[in-house]
């Protein structure tokens, strides 16, 4: 594959609305991988408060040609600190499969360390297979043919690498 010149950087708050439509065209495929109602499709807006996003979370942005093409985002501030939880890693579909999902993985686990955790729908079976690549284990893992449920996977020397911790919550 060859590379494409890529930047990445830290999120800014001028990128909140361009993320925003990575964020609307990458989940509406991975709702269809995983079975899921589009109609259930909630923006980013929705999911996330932009000054609260900024208190709690890390984000680095992808640009190609001026154009932001992907995100990804983990909580490490007030409670989440030092929790590795990967909450975001989105590539708009247009970009996909061209190794953009693989360098912002790649940098979000550099700042996560060992704790290093995330969450995805089962039938994102792109994104589980790019996770491995990258030394996640699969912990938790719905009943097959459930696409419904997500997929927890951690690094081997992450605490939620037990499955009998819960994902948020006590015991986190």
């Amino acid at each position: 594959m060859a590379q494409i010149p890529l930047d990445i950087r830290p999120l800014e708050p001028e990128d909140w609305d361009a993320l925003g439509e990575v964020y609307r065209a990458a989940s509406l495929v991975e709702m269809k991988l995983s079975g899921r109602d589009p109609a259930s499709f909630k923006p980013l807006t929705e999911e996330e408060d932009p000054e609260k996003f900024a208190r709690t979370s890390s984000a680095i942005v992808a640009w190609v040609d001026r154009r932001r093409v992907g995100f990804a985002a983990w909580r490490d501030r007030g409670e989440w600190e030092g929790g590795g939880y990967l909450s975001y890693l989105y590539v708009h579909p247009d970009w996909h499969r061209r190794g953009i999902g693989d360098q912002l993985l790649k940098r979000a686990l550099e700042a996560l360390g060992p704790q290093a955790w995330t969450l995805t729908p089962a039938g994102n079976l792109p994104a589980i297979k790019l996770y491995q690549k990258h030394g996640m284990q699969i912990v938790k893992a719905p009943a097959p043919g459930n696409t419904h449920c997500n997929v927890r996977l951690a690094l081997p020397t992450s605490r939620k690498s037990d499955p009998c911790v819960p994902d948020f919550g006590i015991g986190t």
